[in-house]
């Protein structure tokens, strides 16, 4: 925020238009705050804590299975939630189920912030990025081009995981009881199965995402019985400062001339044919959320996909989700998880963090262009 009052006061980017800017993106700020009073809400109902104690209970004490079943379990949250609802609550969690266990974390949090990233993609509402570049996404024809390569995603970097922290992975944990489920858990469950729903109805009928997400806010708070101050103190307000502030510096981008130079790229980029379009968007898209984050890129997007057709708007959703698993500024989930993180003692080596994001980001990110070059 204080780069795009610099921005204003020198008068690159007038105030109007720094206005505007953020106005224009208030579905995606309304989904992501209702995304965080939803999280809250089902946290402080002790929903998340019970799905990890089952998890963990499930697994039988083998390392492995815990690990694969945790992945999985961050998988469907993602899809369901959203990216940024792993990161924020699934990531404190499973800190908590694992360490009980007397395993080693790191790897466990790894596949947190991965997941939710590689898991993000295959659904409109997984990722607010995806709304920023398709506002009023067509329900079929995004899980014809997205769903399948996300689901082959998830399976290509859980076993790039299992085989990386193989040694980590081998042997078994003291078994826990799996924990009971009460009747206020139980009904804030069918609240968060009712909010799904209203997901793919929202999609389906081109109905915004961000009412639709408040609508399931209010219905988990009551659900949950929740205290309001508690939720809304729980909402993370410097985060939307933040995409406010991206959303201005991203605009004064725009009036330079960035959406020329990007769409001159792109054309130059399909005189090699359609795959070597798809390769440059995606890989593009991918690059630039390491550099710059994600959200200001998927905006960008949305304003390219506006001006060249929805063509483009699947391998750049793609690049956009998956991309910043290279790094750990590259997803404003990846940054949650890292303070989390942090707030625990733990240290994070962003080499370490970029060397699991190679093994990954490469593989998962061409065989999606190669599925939407097939399906083109």
């Amino acid at each position: 925020m204080g780069g795009a009052l610099v921005l204003v006061a020198l008068k690159t980017e007038s105030l109007p238009a720094a206005v505007l800017s953020i106005t224009s993106n208030w579905n995606v700020l309304l989904f992501i705050a209702a995304l965080m009073a939803i999280s809250a809400a089902a946290d402080e109902s002790g929903l998340f804590g019970w799905i990890a104690g089952i998890i963990v209970a499930h697994a039988k004490g083998s390392r492995a299975k815990l690990f694969s079943y945790l992945f999985l379990g961050g998988a469907l949250l993602t899809i369901v939630m959203s990216n940024d609802t792993t990161a924020v609550v699934f990531t404190p969690i499973v800190y908590r189920a694992v360490s009980g266990c007397g395993l080693s974390v790191l790897p466990f949090l790894y596949a947190c912030t991965f997941v939710a990233d590689t898991a993000s993609f295959g659904f409109p509402f997984s990722n607010p990025a995806n709304i920023l570049v398709l506002p009023r996404p067509e329900l079929i024809s995004f899980m014809l081009h997205l769903t399948i390569p996300m689901l082959v995603a998830v399976a290509l970097n859980l076993a790039i995981f299992r085989f990386i922290f193989r040694r980590a992975l081998e042997g078994d944990y003291e078994l826990p009881l799996p924990p009971p489920l009460d009747p206020r858990t139980r009904n804030v469950l069918i609240a968060m199965a009712i909010v799904a729903l209203l997901y793919f109805l929202a999609v389906g009928f081109d109905i915004s995402l961000g009412p639709t997400a408040a609508l399931g806010a209010v219905i988990v708070l009551a659900s949950a019985r929740a205290n309001p101050r508690i939720v809304i103190a729980r909402v993370s307000w410097t985060t939307l400062v933040l995409l406010c502030g991206l959303f201005v510096l991203l605009d004064a981008v725009e009036h330079q001339g960035a959406i020329v130079w990007v769409l001159r790229g792109l054309h130059d980029a399909a005189h090699s044919g359609a795959f070597g379009e798809i390769l440059s968007a995606a890989f593009g898209a991918a690059l630039a959320s390491n550099l710059i984050n994600n959200l200001p890129v998927a905006a960008l997007s949305g304003t390219i996909v506006a001006q060249a057709g929805h063509t483009l708007a699947y391998p750049l959703i793609a690049g956009a989700d998956v991309g910043p698993n290279l790094s750990t500024t590259g997803s404003l989930a990846t940054i949650l998880w890292l303070s989390i993180v942090r707030e625990r003692g733990l240290h994070v080596s962003r080499r370490e963090y970029a060397r699991l994001g190679l093994c990954v980001v490469p593989p998962t990110l061409l065989f999606t262009c190669l599925w939407l070059w097939l399906v083109r």
